[in-house]
């Protein structure tokens, strides 16, 4: 049975929403292979989750499983050489900067049929189960490590950045155990001090989701979770971009498993920041 033909069997038990993007898939096929789910919900003028649920209403095991059925669909059809993503529509004129993010749009999309989108969400749920969250990354992947942890404190409480350099190192494996959930970056050739990490946390029966660039990575065997990012014909600065929008879906699925909490958290730590700043300026115009 085609995707289409399922559609229209589920259609009436199906949510007001998730009719309006059953009727959008059915009438615009390459649009959901050319675009991730946040943008066919712009265009079915619902919310993104809207069209998450719409695939898992219909048993699929997320939204790459319903770009696959589409393809496969269209495929049948003979239509598989009009595939292209709306990005692409027009080609001329475009600057150098545009042809860039061009780039980055379509590694981004090459990407998505590499992520495992079941272990990405067992992965987002130990993010959220977690009493605590470590997050590692050394040298080139030190910076990325800091933005996560950053972004994820404004999120949830216990969420700590391990540095090899750091003092209380030892204290913050020691303190690991099965609530942890340890992210790890790794795309050094040479990453001895993760590898030992890493593999310490996993005695310790941690969570831990790498996060690489080689699915021969040194750390897989000690991972619960591994993501490999990057094509062979990819440079490091390729990757990036696609890094990121990987790590934005990631933490998108940890708040959807309970968005009013993780918004409550957000706007007591937004209101915890202003009253700090406003300290900082109190105390800037006393005269001692």
């Amino acid at each position: 049975m085609s995707i289409n033909e399922e559609i229209e069997r589920r259609f009436v038990r199906l949510s007001k929403g998730q009719r309006k993007v059953a009727q959008f898939v059915m009438n615009n096929p390459t649009v959901i292979i050319g675009n991730g789910a946040a943008e066919v919900g712009r265009q079915a003028n619902v919310s993104e989750s809207t069209v998450i649920r719409f695939c898992y209403a219909m048993d699929l095991s997320g939204y790459v499983d319903l770009q696959d059925k589409v393809r496969s669909y269209l495929m049948t059809q003979n239509e598989g050489a009009s595939i292209q993503p709306t990005y692409s529509s027009s080609k001329r004129n475009i600057p150098s900067f545009g042809k860039v993010m061009q780039r980055d749009i379509q590694n981004i999309q090459d990407t998505i049929h590499l992520i495992n989108d079941n272990m990405l969400q067992k992965s987002s749920k130990w993010m959220h189960e977690a009493e605590n969250v470590y997050i590692l990354g050394t040298r080139q992947a030190a910076s990325i490590a800091n933005w996560l942890s950053s972004t994820m404190k404004t999120l949830r409480p216990n969420v700590k950045q391990l540095r090899s350099e750091s003092d209380d190192i030892v204290q913050q494996i020691n303190s690991m155990g099965e609530k942890t959930t340890l992210i790890v970056f790794s795309w050094d050739k040479h990453s001895n001090d993760i590898q030992t990490i890493v593999e310490i946390a996993k005695k310790k029966k941690a969570k831990i989701i790498a996060i690489t660039g080689s699915a021969l990575s040194s750390i897989r065997e000690y991972a619960s979770a591994l993501f490999t990012l990057g094509l062979k014909k990819q440079s490091s600065l390729d990757v990036i971009p696609v890094l990121f929008s990987f790590l934005h879906a990631l933490i998108e699925e940890m708040v959807s498993q309970d968005k009013a909490q993780y918004e409550k958290y957000q706007q007591s730590y937004e209101q915890l920041e202003k009253n700090l700043l406003f300290l900082d300026a109190a105390r800037e115009k006393q005269v001692f």
